[in-house]
């Protein structure tokens, strides 16, 4: 049996490496089984076990930045899941932009109703976190320059920039442009809100 002193080190050491709750008391229970399992077989001290625990966990444990366009930094572990979070909440974002933009293409007032719907649905996931003290207003504000938020402008910008330089008769072509791109904002942002309401990371 682990002593209470041994088990804190172990989150001492853990919390240095800003891992969410989920990850944090998963590698908690790695570790403390690992250095049980080698202080049994190996009969050796706590202190030799976790330096060779530590050592294991090295690799995953490293603090690398969790994007190209953050200068946060996370433990590798976890930036790999943060970036599979990513991609599920991009691929979500793609589809239901390119689905209304589809509808948009019979009915134009489809964007319209959409675009209250995810007014609608943003406000109330926002006031949740708010009230419930998940997120502050600052953490709101910095939201537009999340990493997948910037992604999105910077593909905007050279879609637009193309667009403006095939030639001046395309305002339609750019409008409709405009209003995907928006479509996607709102739906990455209701995602992050939703999952940051959920207490998982995604860097807000």
């Amino acid at each position: 049996m682990m002593a209470i002193n041994q088990e804190k080190e172990i989150e001492r050491y853990l919390l240095s490496k800003n891992l969410n709750s989920e990850l944090f008391i998963e590698i908690k229970d790695h570790f403390i089984e690992q250095i049980s399992v080698e202080q049994e077989e190996k009969n050796i001290s706590f202190q030799e076990a976790f330096q060779q625990a530590k050592l294991s966990w090295k690799k995953e444990l490293n603090m690398v930045k969790a994007d190209l366009l953050s200068f946060k930094k996370i433990a590798r572990i976890e930036k790999s899941v943060l970036q599979k979070r990513f991609k599920t909440i991009t691929f979500c974002a793609v589809a239901f932009s390119l689905l209304i933009a589809l509808l948009m293409y019979n009915d134009s007032s489809v964007f319209r109703y959409s675009q209250i719907s995810l007014l609608g649905i943003m406000g109330v996931l926002l006031g949740y976190n708010l009230v419930f003290g998940k997120m502050r207003l600052y953490n709101y504000v910095r939201l537009g320059l999340h990493p997948l938020i910037l992604k999105n402008a910077f593909v905007g910008i050279v879609l637009f920039s193309v667009v403006w330089f095939l030639g001046n008769d395309l305002t339609a072509v750019a409008s409709g442009i405009m209003k995907i791109f928006f479509l996607y904002a709102m739906a990455v942002k209701i995602q992050l809100l939703y999952y940051n309401a959920k207490k998982t990371s995604v860097l807000i």
